[in-house]
């Protein structure tokens, strides 16, 4: 670029070579353009949607948010463990007992009247999958919030949607057939972000799930076909998490976890695919902590 530029200088350039200086001119812009959001992806400058050539700025950034989540040292029933090994076999024991089920014995759901789904509610939860509600579920993801394990934002399959729809289209599609997740898609990274200033411990740190592009995306549609058929099998004193309702309509009344999932969609007439599909998602999920990382 620099040999055209100087050599217009002294004499006018051939089509070819003004074609050529064109042409490499936009790919210096394309690659920086890329360059630098990927460093404002990692930085994760959320106010800052338009990007920044400022790579200098974007590392800054990175370095001071690795800096304030970085973890040194963290206070464990009044014992201080300074280390990687020690901080990690802390940080894995803790999450490992707050995921794990409980042994306490839950009430049944036999004796409970549940509103029910109607046939054609229930079928419309388990028709094949569109398109448009696939394309809805992907615009509807925040393009710039951090990725996954797989390393994808949807800022990226937004922008190659036509190149990515028929791969993803054929992975829910698998989905709908067989109700498989293939092994590693339903995984999760766990980041911890403090909650308060020098986190002495883990309860100072605020878990954070980074799931998969396409997990997000089938969890999305999912959730996206429940909400069409919840006014259904909710009630009006059930106010929390329903859409059009406000939770505060409902402050007098308790929620309780009666029973597994399973047992009360299946009072509920929830079709057999549906809960299949339900179960794959909740019981295939993987969770790994990041410290440090």
């Amino acid at each position: 670029l620099s040999a055209l530029e100087g050599k217009g200088e002294e004499e006018d350039l051939s089509e070819a070579e003004v074609a050529e200086v064109h042409g490499i001119t936009s790919d210096i812009f394309s690659l920086s353009r890329l360059n630098a959001n990927i460093s404002w992806q990692q930085s994760r400058s959320l106010w800052l949607q338009e990007g920044d050539a400022n790579s200098k700025y974007f590392h800054s950034v990175i370095a001071s948010r690795r800096r304030g989540n970085a973890i040194s040292s963290i206070q464990v029933d009044g014992v201080s463990l300074d280390g990687v090994q020690p901080i990690r076999q802390a940080v894995f024991t803790h999450f490992a007992s707050h995921f794990k089920a409980s042994t306490v014995e839950r009430p049944g759901v036999e004796n409970l009247q549940f509103s029910r789904l109607t046939p054609v509610e229930g079928g419309s939860l388990i028709k094949p999958f569109l398109v448009e509600e696939v394309k809805a579920a992907v615009w509807d993801c925040d393009s710039y919030k951090s990725p996954g394990p797989d390393g994808i934002n949807f800022g990226f399959i937004k922008d190659l949607w036509p190149e990515m729809q028929a791969d993803i289209m054929c992975f829910i599609a698998e989905f709908h057939r067989n109700g498989k997740l293939s092994k590693g898609l339903n995984s999760t990274f766990i980041a911890l972000i403090p909650k308060v200033d020098s986190p002495q411990r883990l309860n100072d740190f605020r878990p954070i799930s980074l799931v998969g592009s396409l997990y997000k995306i089938l969890a999305k549609v999912l959730a996206n076909r429940l909400r069409l058929v919840m006014g259904s099998v909710i009630s009006e004193s059930q106010t929390a998490f329903v859409k059009d309702r406000q939770i505060l309509d409902g402050i007098l009344i308790a929620n309780e976890v009666v029973d597994e999932a399973h047992a009360i969609m299946g009072r509920m007439s929830f079709p057999v695919l549906w809960k299949k599909w339900i179960k794959e998602c909740i019981c295939t999920a993987t969770a790994s902590v990041l410290v440090n990382g």
